[in-house]
């Protein structure tokens, strides 16, 4: 009884300490599913999305890993494993749609949650309320009305982060393993999050982690990516008679990057003849048949991809000997700035345009730039915020050196909110700080 009457206690006291944060998370989810009911369960861009769906019933028809119709490692195996246990349950018509974006939907809420803890371990609860209602933005909710991977990457990115976070300012054990669950999570929808322990590592360093620890998690990390990789690339070597660790299929966005920025290099004044077509012939020849034909459609897509890769770095060669400048400019500068400001928001929502969550990022980049003024003034959070923009900086300039695109950027935002979010605590006491001293003299 006692047992039980304590509980209802804690449930209590966390319901009345919380409702506002409960509240917000309701209407985020509620506006949710009226923008589900206007864009329809089924709604989708009819591309990647679609060809998720269709993979994710393959893999529960079959057990095989596909996408757009053919065996494949173009993508990590976490949406189809995901969608296929979604399909056993829900089939494979409206209900299963219905099922996934209301999981979407409930993600997307959590999301905002765990962003709120984020700022909430540095600032007071109200920073972390601001923070949630940037969830509001209308390209999230038109996001999370899409069975692509940004909502459930999203939701076990900020997850990571919390929890490396959580490592840094308790070094309790429990965090590093409930980190290691999420990053494990978050590198089966998208192999780009492999770099992240590297960024973790140094703001541990920076908090004074204990460096006997961290190597030693360092080594568990390793170790589980091993357990995962070593099957994985071994099912992939089968298929494709060559080494794939994670995926393949970086060619593609890299030969569209080279056509980004400016004084890139006009294919006319290219010979992909001799450069791209004679060398992918000659570097995939064990892929043909004596008559010429691709053995199978998987090699087939493999090779197209692949050799997009060939062009890109082709065209990159040949733009660094014309142009090296405008090459460095562009990557280094236009497209990552290009990224920073971009929205990935394909179709409205409410009628709201694009306008408003553009400005709404110009005012988020003011109140982060301040804030890491304020933090260094402060001598406060500088580890913190060091963290936040080398990981979402470091994101940046990866996915730059690829394709400057939306979507890809969609997932890093929420870094800035939770920097901003610590940003106007800082501002706060900093001005609070500037003003006791004016007076004092």
């Amino acid at each position: 009884m006692n047992i039980y009457m304590n509980k209802k206690n804690k449930l209590s006291t966390f319901l009345l300490d919380n409702k506002v944060v409960l509240i917000v998370m309701v209407l985020l989810f509620v506006v949710r599913i009226i923008a589900m009911t206007k864009l329809g369960v089924t709604y989708s861009l009819q591309s990647d999305d679609l060809s998720y769906i269709n993979s994710g019933i393959e893999f529960k028809n079959t057990g095989s890993i596909t996408m757009h119709g053919v065996i494949s490692a173009q993508i990590m195996p976490g949406m189809p494993v995901f969608i296929g246990l979604f399909s056993i349950i829900f089939g494979t018509g409206n209900l299963l749609w219905l099922a996934l974006k209301i999981t979407w939907i409930i993600m997307g809420t959590v999301s905002s949650f765990v962003a709120y803890k984020c700022v909430n371990l540095f600032a007071p609860k109200w920073c972390g309320i601001l923070v949630m209602l940037l969830f509001f933005r209308p390209d999230y909710i038109w996001m999370d009305n899409i069975i692509l991977t940004e909502t459930p990457f999203m939701l076990c990115f900020l997850s990571t982060v919390y929890f490396t976070l959580m490592m840094g300012r308790t070094q309790e054990k429990k965090y590093f393993w409930l980190c290691l669950l999420m990053y494990m999570l978050s590198l089966m929808l998208k192999a780009n999050i492999g770099i992240y322990p590297v960024f973790a590592a140094i703001y541990l360093l920076l908090v004074k982690y204990d460096f006997k620890l961290l190597i030693r998690q360092g080594l568990i990390i390793g170790i589980t990516l091993l357990c995962f990789i070593i099957p994985w690339s071994i099912r992939n070597y089968k298929i494709y008679d060559t080494f794939i660790p994670l995926t393949y299929g970086a060619g593609n966005p890299t030969l569209l990057g080279t056509y980004q920025g400016y004084g890139f290099p006009s294919d006319e004044s290219l010979d992909y003849k001799t450069n791209v077509d004679d060398v992918a012939k000659e570097k995939f020849a064990k892929y043909y048949n004596e008559d010429g034909t691709v053995k199978n459609e998987a090699i087939q897509r493999y090779i197209a991809l692949e050799t997009d890769g060939i062009k890109a770095d082709y065209r990159i060669s040949e733009w660094k000997k014309s142009n090296p400048l405008s090459l460095i400019i562009s990557y280094l500068i236009c497209k990552p700035l290009d990224m920073m400001k971009s929205i990935f928001y394909w179709e409205e929502v409410f009628s709201i345009s694009k306008g408003i969550p553009q400005l709404l990022t110009s005012i988020e980049w003011m109140v982060c730039g301040l804030g890491i003024f304020s933090a260094f003034m402060l001598r406060k959070n500088r580890s913190e915020m060091f963290f936040l923009a080398s990981l979402y900086m470091g994101n940046i300039l990866v996915y730059a050196m690829t394709f400057s695109f939306d979507r890809y950027a969609a997932t890093l935002t929420p870094l800035r909110f939770i920097c901003g979010g610590i940003s106007i605590a800082l501002i706060n006491e900093l001005s609070k700080v500037t003003k006791y001293s004016k007076v004092r003299c």
